[in-house]
């Protein structure tokens, strides 16, 4: 048996799915009403056990995996703080160029910006903090929609 502790954030943003080896035509067709600019409310769970006590037992001086502030911090400052009210895009997007210009809070990725690549992405952007605290990433759940969600797990 293996303990673990999840921290709950949330954030709004917007994106657009956009293939840049496809057509105007072809991302229409291809994705819908998701070509188009929007936005959600993401919902991200992030869960995590001890390094340090692969059984996942507690630290012995507090009796506590991590604590949930120092998770909070860390998860706030690498991911929700570059993600709040930001605009996500593909590289290569042909509004990317336009949009520059603007002084927005754009950020770019390759490949598009599902819910699963996204959620690809935090794994590796919160992987090495969190170990470096001796936190082992055990699961990530990005929330799009209400009913709708990408997970990642370390197995």
């Amino acid at each position: 048996m293996k303990k673990t502790i999840c921290g709950e954030f949330k954030w709004d943003c917007a994106h657009r799915l956009y293939n840049v080896e496809k057509t105007k035509e072809e991302n229409k067709k291809i994705f819908g009403k998701c070509y188009n600019i929007h936005g959600h409310t993401y919902h991200f769970f992030v869960t995590v056990s001890s390094l340090h006590f692969p059984d996942g037992s507690d630290r012995v001086d507090d009796g506590m995996i991590i604590n949930f502030t120092e998770l909070k911090d860390i998860v706030n400052k690498i991911i929700v703080d570059t993600q709040d009210h930001y605009l996500n895009l593909s590289f290569g997007d042909p509004i990317l160029k336009q949009l520059l210009n603007w002084d927005l809070k754009i950020n770019t990725m390759d490949g598009e910006t599902t819910c699963e690549n996204q959620v690809g992405l935090f794994w590796g952007m919160l992987e090495e903090p969190l170990k470096q605290i001796g936190c082992q990433l055990e699961k990530l759940k990005l929330y799009e929609t209400e009913t709708s969600f990408a997970t990642l797990k370390n197995d």
